[in-house]
């Protein structure tokens, strides 16, 4: 997907945010869990009311792929220097063609919350992190 010029007030924190910048929309969230993939998959769909196709996700908004991490350290990925680069999967994410720049963020922000509220560890890493709840997860008084 291409980059995309974005214009728009955002409210985060009650503060409004005007972003004038190129912006490109490819997220990528690492997220830790115990689960089964199967069951990762599964939660993600669940949350987003997608429809799953093997190990991607697809919905209005965004195309969804779950991977393992080939480089997951159980280690490197707790502890008191966790590091989510080490988290035992991630998702690569991009918009589909029909997506809203806004619908988008809005469903990335809905699926962090989400896999939170569910006691999945997740941090999100794009170029809009800071229009993400709790920063996309780099926050860690809120993890």
């Amino acid at each position: 997907m291409g980059v995309e010029n974005v214009l728009k007030r955002y409210h985060v924190d009650d503060e409004v945010i005007l972003l004038e910048e190129e912006l490109d929309l490819f997220t990528k969230i690492f997220l830790d869990s115990d689960d089964e993939k199967t069951f990762v998959i599964e939660r993600v769909r669940s949350i987003l009311e997608g429809n799953v196709n093997g190990s991607n996700i697809v919905t209005k908004q965004a195309d969804i792929y779950v991977f393992s991490n080939g480089d997951f350290s159980e280690h490197k990925s707790n502890g008191e220097n966790a590091d989510f680069l080490y988290y035992k999967y991630y998702l690569e994410i991009e918009p589909t063609e029909q997506a809203s720049k806004d619908k988008y963020v809005l469903e990335i922000s809905h699926l962090l919350i989400e896999l939170w509220n569910a006691g999945f560890k997740a941090v999100a890493a794009c170029d809009f992190e800071e229009l993400l709840p709790r920063k996309g997860g780099y926050n860690i008084d809120y993890l």
